[in-house]
């Protein structure tokens, strides 16, 4: 009886030993966040079982700073992570990350500016009188330990508590550290090495999506050259290369002989990009005819080179030349107009080409219909042109589906 009442007692102390020990402080509400699949994950270390003399851990959207001191020994490194899916259809999500090793002088010098920041001594936010709350906004997560304590906390918008000594504490503090260490940097140089395809967000609602690539094909046609497809090719990025490119391929024939093929290359963003309210375009289009004009086949070809600009409005504007070779070679001056009608949903373009002694003119009109995600045609565009080409004339119409 004495042995196994002293093999009990041995094993209660063993396992006391080795389990949770320290006191928890703070927000331990908060506390099953910091234990969630993400700590895990990026393998960090259980404070409240840890040995070191201290540790401090910073945590937020998209970043992670932890540093240990055990006796003279200094150690820590900055995580830069993120979730992403393949598509905002998917439901499976991978978390991507990074990890930078700090030296023993950089993790010693972060130490002292927690020390000194006075920061140990504040609770949690929720503790904090006049601490004010909100939805939107930043939450950052501290974690911090000595030998018998454990401290989570939690400080919505530290930025915005200046009337108050603990807010501007707090919001010193994670400066001090962004600045020393240049996390912004960091983090900002982590996001864009990042493969733009996919959702991107750092674990709440918002997301950002790649539409990295789109493609269209469908039927065209026209009074005169009944028979003919359309396509159409964008890809934003190749890897991490930015491309803003695309390519759109036109073709219309009819049984006797006749064809239009219609090329057009396009380069998007080169100097301005849609964040700025403005975006802009060079685009290339060649053209190739066989058409019958006062009862003859004639042979025309067809350059156009224009640069214009698009706004967030959806309204667009371009200035190029034309230059046609065939039975009379030609050059003129080429004017582009595009706008885009919410309430009907109509795209509208009208191109105008004039020479010295006539004008080409061409005008389209686009109606787009979004189709439930479940298909895998995205959406189904009809488009109607009317086209006034020297003194030949015609009328295009078009079904196109989005892929």
């Amino acid at each position: 009886m004495q042995k196994q009442i002293f093999l009990t007692l041995f094993l209660f102390s063993y396992l006391s030993l080795f389990s949770q020990t320290k006191e928890i402080k703070g927000d331990t509400i908060i506390g099953r966040y910091m234990n969630s699949e993400l700590k895990k994950h990026l393998n960090l270390l259980d404070f409240n079982k840890s040995t070191n003399e201290f540790n401090f851990r910073f945590i937020k959207q998209g970043q992670i700073l932890e540093i240990s001191k055990d006796g003279s020994l200094f150690s820590g490194f900055i995580i830069n992570y993120i979730f992403h899916s393949k598509n905002n259809k998917s439901n499976k999500t991978d978390t991507l990350s990074n990890r930078i090793n700090l030296s023993s002088n950089q993790v010693e010098v972060i130490y002292n500016i927690i020390l000194n920041s006075k920061f140990l001594d504040i609770p949690t936010d929720k503790d904090i009188d006049k601490w004010k709350h909100g939805f939107d906004g930043t939450t950052y997560y501290i974690e911090h330990n000595d030998k018998s304590h454990y401290w989570i906390k939690n400080y919505w918008c530290p930025d915005l508590q200046d009337s108050i000594p603990e807010g501007i504490i707090v919001f010193n503090l994670l400066k001090n550290l962004s600045d020393t260490l240049y996390l912004n940097d960091l983090l900002e140089s982590y996001n864009n090495k990042l493969p733009k395809r996919g959702c991107y967000n750092y674990g709440g609602i918002s997301r950002v999506c790649y539409l990295n690539k789109s493609m269209e094909l469908g039927y065209s046609g026209s009074v005169n050259l009944p028979l003919g497809f359309y396509s159409y090719y964008s890809r934003t990025y190749i890897g991490k290369v930015k491309t803003n490119g695309s390519a759109a391929l036109q073709y219309n024939f009819n049984l006797n002989g006749l064809h239009h093929l219609n090329l057009l290359l396009e380069k998007r963003n080169l100097i301005l990009e849609k964040p700025n309210n403005y975006s802009d375009f060079i685009n290339y289009r060649y053209q190739n005819r066989i058409v019958t004009i006062n009862e003859k086949k004639t042979f025309f070809t067809n350059h156009q080179l224009k640069y214009g600009i698009r706004t967030t409005k959806y309204i667009g504007i371009a200035l190029g030349v034309d230059y046609i070779s065939g039975n009379n070679d030609k050059i003129g001056g080429l004017f582009y107009a595009y706008k885009w009608f919410s309430k009907p949903n109509i795209s509208t373009i009208i191109t105008t080409c004039v020479f010295e002694n006539q004008i080409n003119y061409k005008t389209e009109l686009f109606k787009p219909y979004n189709l439930p995600r479940k298909y895998w045609i995205k959406r189904i565009s009809f488009g109607l042109v009317y086209e006034k080409f020297i003194n030949y004339t015609d009328f295009y119409f078009s079904i196109r589906g989005r892929l």
